[in-house]
């Protein structure tokens, strides 16, 4: 018996771990290193969110197999339980609500053990939209070659040109960049609810039960 098996069969023993839909995914795609494959039709054609296990096994059953083949190749000793998980957040990309792009954004804060930033600066100020290096090695702004101007000398007559440079810069914090990140946090929240919902499902995961806690709603209400 593979220790894969031990370890999985020593969990069930001693009953389902008790997660919140957070803790998984910081479980899963942490110390499991949980991938997500998004083709669809590939090795995990019956891994799908969505498919029953019950159908699944049918169908593998009907092969004589299971399907190996195509498709990116998961990551060696992952956890079951953790494939699902991430099986289930790959799914968002399936939702018009939410796309490839949420998938990954969970995917990268459950990884990092983070949340969406939402505070945000209630004080509007300037950046410079890219950064340099001088040869001593200090950080400058990064600095642009611009149009070409001639101009007249004031002590002869030449007519000189020269090529300008500036800086582009771009305006963050305020209430706009505040009400974006709040929304973006809101965005984050839908979709660890969606999460939520489908890991739930009986017989979903075999190993953890996935409470109904979730990340506070609107932290910015009570001054976190």
């Amino acid at each position: 018996m593979m220790m894969t098996d031990v370890r999985r069969d020593r969990i069930v023993a001693a009953g389902p771990r008790v997660m919140s839909v957070r803790s998984a995914l910081e479980w899963a795609f942490g110390p499991e290193n949980a991938r997500m494959d998004f083709d669809h039709s590939g090795a995990h054609e019956f891994d799908r969110v969505g498919v029953s296990p019950e159908w699944r096994m049918m169908q593998q059953a009907k092969l004589g197999c299971r399907v190996d083949g195509g498709g990116a190749c998961p990551a060696p000793h992952v956890h079951p339980d953790a494939a699902m998980i991430a099986a289930a957040v790959e799914a968002l990309e399936l939702n018009p609500m939410f796309g490839r792009d949420m998938a990954v954004l969970v995917a990268t804060h459950a990884r990092a053990g983070t949340a969406p930033d939402w505070r945000g600066s209630a004080r509007r100020h300037v950046v410079p939209v890219g950064w340099d290096f001088d040869e001593d090695g200090n950080q400058t702004a990064s600095v642009q070659k611009g149009e070409v101007w001639a101009y007249r000398h004031p002590t002869c007559r030449n007519r000189l040109k020269v090529r300008s440079k500036f800086c582009p810069v771009s305006y963050i914090g305020g209430g706009a960049d505040t009400a974006a990140r709040r929304r973006a946090y809101l965005d984050w929240y839908g979709a660890l609810l969606e999460v939520s919902m489908q890991l739930r499902l009986p017989g979903y995961l075999d190993t953890i039960q996935v409470t109904s806690t979730l990340p506070v709603l609107s932290p910015w209400k009570i001054g976190y």
